[in-house]
């Protein structure tokens, strides 16, 4: 619910009567609501005309004859009015106007009569899209900050704590700031600069009255193994901060928790997929895990954001394995199948190499079969190692090398005993 302020001027017989209202604006999901006060003298034959004298009188919504007349109603307000019939005999005829639109800024008219005179009110709507949330992000050394759906138009400055001067740094890349405007006449601004890693880098933006800022600063990285409890800080001062939310995340995009602190209660939820990695949420906000693996290593970041002001600290936790088991503590399902099947080819390769290499050697040469001799041949070639020394070699020393050597040296020992 947001509040808003509206300029009434009243002129009754003369008399001019300037108030100002205070009224209350309903969120819908077409807009917002909101309720155009219009009093006047109770009378019987009461008729009540709304009219925005800035389109030439363009016809808002008319009562009269004790019911709505509408057809003279502008298309531009079809469906979206009603007055609240019930209490127009009290001298009420207050208009109610749904799902507004900044098209639908600017001077609106009540004429009203009865019996006992006439009235005229003038009511000036002022639409405002004040800045709710600014985002922050670090990506690349390069630091972006954004804000949506904002009217009038946004400024956005940079700062930091402590101060620099960016001026003197030839490296520095410059501020970037775009906006846009959307279908609606909204505004979107984004803004980038190189980020300050030493200092807390500040992103303000303004619209109209409201201002709104985020801060963005790293932390020293914080080392953890699986077999050790790491408790991660989130170092943003909160004691004159009574409600804030506070969330968790790991690489800026995967929520942990999320906790709303009021003055009197807090409330803690943790995802599901982080619960087991989760010991406990300190009073000061640290984050206490245990029960982690390599692929917990990575940036952690505390948001903590109130109505104003949005904060967010970045820590690295740097893991280092106990053992070489776990490293595949931190392989996912798909890789340790992989590593399975490679394992069993290279088993399945080194099996087929060993089969051939082994077959190869049992197979004989061409010289081992031409060596082969019968069991008569070999007897007879016995007898003649008996007469004239082994066989092994000629009468010329040389070695045996076929058969046909063989077939000649007996055919010699044959002529001689002849």
């Amino acid at each position: 619910m947001e509040m808003a302020w509206v300029l009434v001027s009243m002129t009754l017989r003369g008399l001019m009567l300037v108030v100002i209202l205070l009224w209350t604006v309903t969120p819908t999901d077409g807009g917002e609501d909101c309720v155009l006060p219009c009093s006047f003298l109770p009378g019987s034959d009461e008729l009540s005309h709304w009219l925005k004298p800035e389109d030439k009188d363009l016809s808002v919504h008319s009562y009269y004859y004790s019911t709505d007349q509408l057809k003279q109603q502008s298309q531009r307000f079809r469906g979206r009015t009603a007055l609240f019939n019930d209490q127009i005999p009290k001298g009420n005829a207050s208009l109610l106007l749904r799902g507004i639109t900044l098209q639908d800024q600017g001077r609106y008219k009540c004429y009203t009569s009865t019996v006992k005179g006439n009235m005229e009110s003038f009511i000036n709507i002022a639409e405002e899209a004040p800045v709710h949330l600014v985002d922050i992000q670090l990506s690349d050394d390069i630091i972006t900050c954004r804000s949506t759906g904002i009217y009038p138009e946004p400024k956005l400055t940079w700062s930091t704590d402590p101060p620099s001067d960016l001026s003197f740094d030839p490296g520095t890349i410059q501020n970037s700031t775009s906006i846009k405007v959307d279908d609606q006449g909204l505004y979107d601004i984004t803004s980038t600069k190189q980020f300050s890693g030493d200092r807390t880098n500040i992103c303000t933006v303004t619209s109209g009255t409201v201002e709104r800022t985020a801060t963005l600063k790293q932390q020293a990285p914080v080392q953890g193994s699986p077999s050790s409890e790491v408790s991660i800080p989130c170092s943003v001062s909160q004691s004159d901060i009574l409600t804030f939310n506070l969330t968790w995340r790991f690489n800026q995009i995967d929520t942990i928790l999320t906790s709303t602190y009021t003055k009197e209660t807090s409330q803690m939820y943790i995802v599901d997929k982080w619960k087991e990695q989760v010991q406990s949420l300190s009073d000061s906000g640290s984050l206490q895990l245990h029960k982690l693996t390599m692929v917990h290593q990575g940036t952690y970041s505390c948001e903590l954001s109130t109505a104003r002001d949005t904060h967010l600290i970045l820590t690295y936790l740097q893991i280092t394995p106990d053992k070489l088991s776990d490293v595949s503590d931190g392989l996912s399902p798909g890789s340790i199948t992989g590593i399975i099947i490679a394992a069993v080819i290279i088993a399945a390769v080194i099996c087929y190499l060993l089969r051939v290499f082994l077959c190869k050697s049992k197979k004989p040469t061409r010289s081992q079969e031409m060596n082969t001799i019968s069991p008569e041949e070999e007897e007879s070639l016995s007898a003649a190692e008996n007469t004239n020394g082994p066989n092994e070699n000629d009468q010329s020393g040389k070695p045996l090398q076929n058969e046909e050597e063989r077939e000649e040296d007996r055919e010699r020992q044959q002529q001689g005993q002849g």
